[in-house]
């Protein structure tokens, strides 16, 4: 096995603790921080933590929303809705036409937050929307066994290798931990744009002690359950990857199908047992991925994600207050909306 290989598995587990990784692999840490710094980006590769939004108190919610204009004029909207209405991901679906979006709130505010889909509906903004509430939507660990890190390219053999540790099936339930602060969550928010962010450095930004980052980042480092890898090389992007998302009906066996697959990246699945899947497939292999999903028998929705219109948001540390917790803003966010893009008319 790969030195890199070896820092990977362990990045998963420890994140960039480099001493910890130098630990586990008996890679020294100079060549630790190395791998992690400089070799893994220049393969591609971005490291963010993936947050258990449950330990925060908020569920995930997926609405596909339909609109009767063109994607470009919408981008503003939504953005507006990811930096104040809970809003944590969207990305354009070609062949549906559709904007696939992912909400992290309050289920004491889900009501609140269907009537403000359906006045959004009235004043036609919104042609139509589909709402389900998903018992959790995990990153998957990344196949570190399918990718050669000597080249830079994932191995083409990779559908004669299962996956070689199990995925456990955990649910997303609301359960907030106590004593959370806005502050907390703005050290996560810190923590997901850089993960190699020293004490000092998010001190600075936020600007109080190094020793008040430190007490806080305890609490809250324990509620990321994975730090993930994503494979996305930056140059024309749109030339390695094809971006795909598969709709099926949730069981057992479909689940650890599409978790075999190496290029999937993200797993979800809903309260009516509907099971989707976000894949970032390299285009050199994304002929053997639609065959090995139908000779497996999957049988489902397959479509494709736009890398133009798409965005991601991190932890709404915004919408957090010390006093009443998280802040029900779809109450009065409509008016703040008509206003911010102008779709008053």
């Amino acid at each position: 096995m790969s030195q890199t290989r070896k820092v990977v598995e362990a990045l998963m587990k420890y994140g960039p603790r480099y001493s910890a990784i130098s630990r586990e692999t008996e890679v020294p840490i100079t060549t630790v921080r190395y791998i992690l710094r400089e070799k893994l980006p220049k393969l591609g590769f971005t490291i963010r933590p993936a947050i258990n939004h449950g330990k925060l108190g908020l569920r995930w919610y997926l609405v596909m929303l339909e609109f009767s204009v063109r994607p470009d004029y919408l981008t503003t909207m939504l953005d507006l809705f990811g930096e104040s209405m809970y809003l944590s991901y969207y990305a354009y679906l070609l062949n549906e036409r559709k904007f696939l979006t992912l909400f992290a709130t309050s289920p004491k505010f889900e009501e609140s937050f269907s009537n403000f889909l359906d006045e959004l509906v009235k004043l036609n903004i919104v042609k139509r929307y589909v709402l389900k509430r998903l018992q959790y939507r995990r990153v998957v660990p990344f196949r570190a066994d399918c990718f050669n890190f000597n080249d830079g390219v994932w191995i083409q053999n990779w559908d004669e290798i299962s996956r070689s540790e199990d995925v456990p099936e955990i649910l997303e339930e609301p359960t907030q931990i106590h004593g959370l602060s806005s502050l907390d969550i703005r050290i996560l928010a810190e923590i997901y744009k850089n993960p190699f962010t020293s004490y000092s450095e998010i001190a600075r930004r936020l600007s109080v002690s190094r020793q008040t980052i430190k007490k806080h980042y305890q609490n809250i480092v324990s509620k990321i359950y994975l730090y993930m890898l994503f494979w996305m090389p930056t140059r024309f992007p749109e030339l390695v990857s094809t971006p795909m998302f598969v709709q099926t009906h949730f069981n057992s066996y479909t689940r650890k199908t599409m978790l075999d697959i190496p290029f999937t990246h993200l797993e979800m699945k809903s309260d009516d047992s509907e099971y989707y899947s976000i894949l970032f497939v390299p285009s050199v292999g994304f002929y053997k991925v639609l065959r090995y999903i139908d000779e497996r028998g999957i049988s489902g929705k397959i479509d494709f994600l736009s890398m133009e219109y798409a965005a991601n948001f991190v932890p709404h540390y915004n919408l957090y207050d010390n006093r009443r917790g998280w802040i029900n803003v779809f109450e009065y966010g409509l008016q703040k909306i008509l206003k911010e893009v102008k779709l008053t008319g």
